[in-house]
């Protein structure tokens, strides 16, 4: 089944007990998840600790979700400085048949737009699968600016965007000057990406309460605003604070509270503060209720 590249996906954490991956836990949550309704899943990438998992882990995560919830479409994330090191993970993972890559512009290195666009152009080669840039230039350090989206997507397997760039006017820009699906990465700006016509989110903040963002992506598509405002406004405190200390450590404090996993990532993150874990209690408790 073709995977279009809508909706919302969760780009799903990585549960650890004693600093071994945690599968059952893992496991369990991705079934949450998709109950919940979401699109796909994401594996490996920020909110999953991907630059901090050991050799064959992405591919042990990636097995365990595949007979979790087979149902649910599996982006892997794919980070590396060196375009040949970035193309040999993605060959070495396309093996897995996953639905596509989630892959960022190399980090550290601050590339040209050129060079940029030829790193993409190599893993798309190697990895010969639908992919998906993944703009983030707090984390990398470089921007993959409008005009080089565009020709990247020229590729037919380059499909979509998560965009991170934090700016209105450039999500506009994507959704009406590039053929890509394009997916919000920047949680807060969900709501105002999807009116402007976004195809969806890839939101960290969507492991709580998965349904109330499956319900506004849906209320938006339906032309339904009022209700989707109301339930961004409803979801706006406990985002902001998921994003207060470095991600995952606030959204893993919570889950751990409600026994999704441990509080427990690996360094150099660090667990949430108390006084962030007891705040974000206190969002959660004021959400709106099952119907």
């Amino acid at each position: 089944m073709e995977t279009n590249f809508e909706g919302i996906w969760v780009p799903i954490i990585t549960p650890f007990s004693d600093g071994q991956v945690d599968h059952p836990a893992l496991a369990k949550l991705a079934g949450h998840l998709a109950a919940g309704g979401v699109a796909g899943l994401v594996v490996g990438a920020t909110t999953g600790e991907g630059a901090l998992l050991l050799p064959g882990e992405q591919e042990a995560i990636f097995a365990t979700l595949r007979q979790a919830v087979p149902q649910l479409p599996l982006l892997l994330g794919v980070s590396h400085a060196s375009t040949q090191l970035a193309a040999e993970q993605a060959r070495r993972l396309s093996a897995l048949a996953p639905e596509g890559f989630l892959v960022t512009p190399p980090v550290y290195v601050r590339p040209s737009q050129e060079g940029v666009r030829r790193h993409f152009e190599a893993i798309v080669e190697a990895a010969d699968r639908p992919l998906l840039i993944y703009n983030i230039p707090y984390r990398c350090g470089v921007t993959v600016e409008v005009e080089t989206i565009a020709a990247l997507a020229r590729d037919p397997r380059i499909v979509g965007i998560k965009e991170c760039g934090g700016s209105i006017e450039r999500l506009a820009r994507l959704i009406q000057e590039t053929p890509l699906r394009v997916l919000s990465g920047e949680d807060h700006l969900n709501f105002p990406a999807l009116c402007l016509g976004g195809h969806g989110t890839i939101a960290a903040s969507a492991h709580l309460r998965p349904e109330l963002h499956v319900r506004m992506f849906e209320c938006c598509r339906q032309g339904r605003l009022a209700e989707a405002r109301d339930l961004a406004s409803a979801l706006q405190a406990l985002v902001h604070d998921l994003f207060a200390e470095p991600n995952p450590a606030p959204l893993k404090s919570i889950l751990a509270s409600q026994g999704w996993c441990a509080n427990e990532l690996r360094l150099p993150f660090v667990p949430a503060s108390a006084d962030l874990a007891e705040r974000l209690l206190r969002h959660w408790e004021q959400l709106p209720q099952d119907d």
